[in-house]
């Protein structure tokens, strides 16, 4: 009997978390919600380092050319660039040590795996920093290498779950769960998560995975009838996986 393998994606305070974990609940422990596991991020503080280091950047570019100092706006410009990579690196690591695991499980037929965010998504935010200048090119180049020769010989994904989202909706979901670290993302001038939603949405139309696309605005997918449109929409795409619902 196969074990699936699905990834649940979508832009920051899309609710892929809720639904990773909404999914194992339905189905008795038939899908096991495997969450971000980032621990060694947060541990070392990078995503911190990163948005205090495009913060400065922004600001010293901000300034009038005549009042820059040069100097200053090198030093603020290396350390994005060095914060941009070292995050995006760190991450996509962490995400590989996340898909041995998850393959071990699959080999093991443990059960099938629902993951919260697909390493696939680490490539929109890796080019969202390099439109930005937080990463240099040289290293976006390096980076797209690597992501490509470790991917080779990892699980691909069953189906993607695209979670469909406005941005003033991502932006109110982002405050009411209180983590401080975002809250620069939820401002009304800050357009970073528009500038990911512009690279999700072509992302996900050009996706080779099958995938199901659900409009978190019109199906809330914490009540009991979003997840079952959800799970509906499974089914129909994929018709063996009612058997994870029963």
């Amino acid at each position: 009997m196969k074990n699936y393998f699905i990834s649940v994606a979508g832009n920051i305070g899309a609710g892929k978390t809720t639904l990773a974990r909404r999914l194992e609940e339905h189905t008795d422990g038939n899908l096991v919600a495997f969450l971000e596991q980032v621990d060694y991020v947060k541990k070392h503080r990078y995503l911190e380092e990163y948005y205090d280091a495009v913060i400065e950047y922004e600001k010293v570019k901000a300034e009038k050319l005549e009042k820059t100092n040069f100097e200053a706006f090198q030093k603020a410009k290396q350390e994005a660039e060095y914060w941009g990579f070292t995050l995006q690196e760190a991450y996509f690591f962490t995400r590989l040590l996340d898909l041995t695991v998850i393959d071990k499980m699959l080999r093991k037929g443990e059960a099938s795996v629902v993951q919260d965010r697909s390493i696939y998504e680490d490539q929109l935010f890796t080019q969202n920093s390099r439109n930005h200048g937080y990463i240099s090119q040289a290293d976006l180049e390096r980076y797209n290498y690597f992501f490509k020769l470790h991917m080779e010989s990892k699980p691909k994904p069953d189906l993607i779950i695209y979670m469909e989202s406005d941005v003033p909706t991502l932006k109110r979901r982002i405050l009411e769960r209180e983590r401080v670290e975002e809250f620069e993302l939820a401002k009304p001038e800050n357009t970073y998560l528009k500038e990911l939603d512009n690279l999700y949405r072509p992302w996900i139309v050009e996706c080779e995975f099958p995938k199901i696309v659900i409009d978190t605005q019109t199906y809330d997918i914490r009540t009991d009838e979003g997840l079952e449109f959800v799970v509906e929409e499974m089914v129909k795409l994929i018709p063996d996986m009612e058997r994870l619902f029963r």
